[in-house]
């Protein structure tokens, strides 16, 4: 998960650079207009592959035995897509009333077939474990992307410069991917028997996928019919500075932790000992690392766009109170998906991006930008809670020992946080001061830090630890 997550952090480096300079080359309302796209193509995204990826991954083993009954299926599930999107672009158009969105969502259509080929060979890297070299391509296809991005953007292209990028890194996967892997997998007769063996698999697997692509977009589809473009830009450019944190813990959890249980299906004792482990880590992580960018919110968004942006300073500041929760949700899918529990993943997981629209709807309707960040940061910590005590539950788990493993590194750091904001009350701090900033963060760090020395010193050893294994092979090496 290390190495996956040093992927990340490079990969969101250079996601915030070019949203740095995106924050002062385009207007709200373009990257509005990427958000509607994205959330109108959820629908679509939910067939992308046919679910045959992580089919791939969790077959470890036998990918040589589906790798290209899954290309051939998955092909034909990514050009049904592209023709829905082409059908639907005109009339989205239409209806926001941007010539510029039909261009948008077509180019997305587009990228989607022509990354089958790169999925197949990501796919062989997971399952076989090969992180580092998966973690490389990341590294460089990220950066392709958001350096190509910033180029169409000074060029002028306006939002579609968020999207002509995937059409760039599309054949760079397929070539790295190539490169890592070194051969194609042989080939293998596609049967009606082996079409309805694989769809049976990947049924749950894309309604998980509509799902959690549901999570992440269903408020940005929600609020673009209730509130102006303008409320919209405002929202996603907030989100999406929160959700880089996301990221840099997701991207390494789903990386690595699926595949992972996946090999420790048969032993399940070490498999939920592993798991909640983990969420003790990622808990603790996140929390450091997010309340921290609550406090530091406004000055770092004042200072790097100028003003411009501080209206988005709210939602970056609630969505951070609730990312820790939310990040559990992570972890659970990943465990189910390595158990092959995909009914069941996607119910729950169905739930949660109807609960995530019906937040953004209810926001939406009773006020702006503040009360949708608002209700979703509430719903987020209320499902995280409940969705981690029904995988204990799943799982066999002791539920109040794995209930505290979630709350006490969670509440530590709302300790921790309040007690920083009283001193921000009391003493006169600038909030626009950089230099203010950085006090009051080494002071929630170290409260944080010693509250945990105190209550969960064996949380805070386990991240020392696994500190010094990263660094011990480093010397090695």
């Amino acid at each position: 998960m290390l190495w996956a997550t040093l992927g990340t952090i490079t990969s969101k480096s250079a996601s915030f650079g070019a949203q740095l300079v995106l924050g002062w080359t385009l207007e709200k309302e373009d990257f509005a207009l990427y958000a509607i796209a994205i959330s109108w193509s959820t629908i679509a995204f939910a067939l992308r592959n046919g679910g045959t990826e992580k089919l791939l991954v969790q077959s470890g083993r036998r990918y040589e035995e589906y790798a290209v009954p899954c290309f051939k299926i998955g092909l034909a599930f990514n050009c049904l897509i592209l023709l829905t999107l082409l059908l639907a672009a005109p009339a989205l158009a239409n209806y926001y009333q941007s010539s510029s969105l039909q261009t948008l969502i077509c180019i997305i259509g587009l990228s989607i077939p022509l990354n089958t080929v790169a999925m197949i060979f990501q796919a062989r890297l997971s399952s076989e474990l090969r992180f580092g070299e998966l973690a490389r391509l990341t590294i460089w296809s990220a950066i392709l992307r958001h350096a190509s991005m910033v180029l169409f953007a000074l060029m002028g292209f306006g939002a579609i410069s968020f999207v002509l990028p995937l059409l760039v890194i599309t054949i760079f996967e397929a070539m790295g991917g190539w490169f890592l892997v070194g051969s194609w997998p042989p080939n293998r007769q596609l049967t009606w028997p082996l079409i309805r063996n694989i769809l049976l698999d990947t049924r749950w697997i894309m309604l998980t996928t509509f799902a959690g692509m549901l999570v992440l977009n269903g408020d940005y589809w929600a609020i673009s019919l209730l509130q102006s473009k303008e409320t919209l830009g405002v929202y996603y450019f907030g989100f999406q500075l929160t959700f880089s944190i996301a990221v840099l813990f997701g991207g390494g959890v789903e990386a690595v932790m699926m595949p992972t249980f996946s090999r420790l299906r048969a032993d399940t004792q070490r498999q939920t000992a592993a798991f909640h482990r983990a969420v003790r880590l990622v808990v603790f992580g996140t929390t450091l690392v997010s309340f921290a960018l609550v406090l530091s919110a406004p000055a770092l968004l004042h200072f790097l766009w100028g003003g411009k942006w501080d209206s988005a300073t709210i939602v970056v500041q609630l969505l951070g109170l609730s990312l820790p929760v939310k990040m559990v949700l992570s972890l659970c899918r990943s465990l189910m998906e390595g158990r092959g529990e995909w009914k069941f993943i996607s119910y729950l997981l169905l739930v949660d991006g109807a609960g995530t629209v019906l937040a953004a709807f209810t926001g939406g309707l009773f006020g702006g930008v503040a009360m949708i960040a608002a209700m979703i940061a509430a719903y987020n910590v209320i499902f995280g809670f409940l969705f981690y005590s029904l995988i204990s539950l799943r799982t066999t788990s002791n539920v109040r020992k794995a209930f505290l493993s979630l709350g006490i590194p969670f509440i530590l750091g709302i300790l921790a946080l309040g007690s920083t904001s009283l001193l921000i009350l009391v003493h006169p701090f600038n909030n626009y001061s950089l230099p203010d900033t950085g006090v009051v963060i080494v002071i929630f760090v170290a409260l944080y830090l010693i509250l945990t020395r105190i209550f969960e010193k064996d949380n805070l050893s386990d991240a020392v630890n696994l500190v010094r294994q990263i660094h011990r092979p480093a010397i090695a090496r």
